[in-house]
């Protein structure tokens, strides 16, 4: 499978990109691009992927630019840290809508959708599915400590003790169910990766929280769910429209 990745973040396209190696080696990276002119320039001079993993904002403008410059018949994945395009982006070849900081799971799931949507050689898609089930959260080990600070003094606090970790004037924090609140040097998207996905859920770009801290969930405007959790978050908690689905099959795992 050839894949392009279009991505105006240098971080996010290796994840990016690191992620879909290890997943198979059935998949081929054949470029890493940028803005929407370079990718416009190449979707012009050379033959169409298979798939491409496509970021909303570019450096350039939005990727749905693109379209209008050229006709792209590849599949397209796309990712974006914003829900709002979700609609228009199911217009073009959409085979699913990743939102960031994207996660294993829901990058093998989008792989799985486009493999079933997609013509392939027996032998390949089945290869490919029987590689991406070996690579799910099986008999991994998660973080069960974390090492948090107050004032001058560090502490061990155990993930049980967690009720959700959260971003705050661009300082990260954890709240213990006791309702202590400490600062953690590592940020959500590094702390969402090394979770158990059983016992903690990435609420929005704020919050991860876990299990045992929902107490209510509230159903908000326009399909948002209000979280109502123990102790009381400094802001409210919102997931939003596209993520309430999911949330609900994870809340009722």
């Amino acid at each position: 499978m050839k894949v392009l990745i279009i991505e105006d973040e240098k971080l996010a396209a290796q994840r990016l990109a690191k992620m879909l190696e290890e997943s198979t080696e059935k998949i081929d990276i054949i470029a890493t691009l940028h803005t929407v002119e370079a990718s416009v320039d190449y979707l012009k001079n050379n033959p169409e992927p298979d798939l491409i993993f496509l970021d909303i904002q570019l450096g350039d403008g939005k990727s749905f630019d693109i379209f209008k410059k050229v006709q792209v018949g590849s599949r397209i994945i796309f990712t974006t840290a914003f829900d709002e395009y979700a609609l228009k982006a199911f217009k073009y070849n959409s085979v699913d809508y990743l939102l960031k900081p994207l996660k294993k799971k829901d990058l093998e799931s989008a792989l799985a959708k486009y493999l079933s949507q997609t013509p392939q050689p027996s032998d390949t898609t089945a290869d490919m599915l029987k590689v991406l089930q070996s690579i799910r959260h099986e008999g991994r080990s998660y973080k069960n400590r974390f090492l948090v600070k107050k004032g001058s003094r560090l502490f061990s606090v155990g993930a049980d003790e967690v009720s959700f970790i959260y971003t705050k004037d661009r300082i990260n924090h954890l709240k213990t169910q006791a309702g202590d609140d400490y600062i953690i040097d590592e940020n959500l998207e590094e702390l969402e990766a090394g979770l158990d996905p059983e016992k903690f859920y990435r609420a929005n770009r704020q919050f991860i929280v876990n299990y045992a801290a929902v107490k209510q969930v509230v159903v908000w405007f326009d399909g948002k769910l209000k979280l109502v959790t123990h102790p009381v978050p400094h802001e409210e908690v919102i997931i939003s429209r596209l993520k309430a689905g999911e949330f609900k099959k994870w809340l009722g795992k």
